[in-house]
């Protein structure tokens, strides 16, 4: 949202520090992603999930195995 016309200096600086804000914001943002994504992608996120999906897969086993 732009403005074209300005009535004076005030808001010209008035939109600036809007903007400036706006880029702030935004640039924490990414910083919160960033961080976010190097957390997912860590080793010990991915060993977790591994020994989650092969417990998973080991107590089907185990059940398959006692219905049987």
């Amino acid at each position: 949202m732009m403005k074209s016309n300005y009535k004076n200096n005030k808001d010209i600086i008035l939109e600036l520090r809007r903007l400036k804000l706006k880029r702030d914001i935004s640039i924490e943002e990414l910083k919160l992603i960033k961080e976010d994504f190097k957390h997912d992608l860590s080793l010990g996120n991915w060993v977790k999930t591994i020994i989650v999906t092969f417990g998973k897969l080991g107590t089907r086993k185990l059940i398959k195995k006692i219905m049987t």
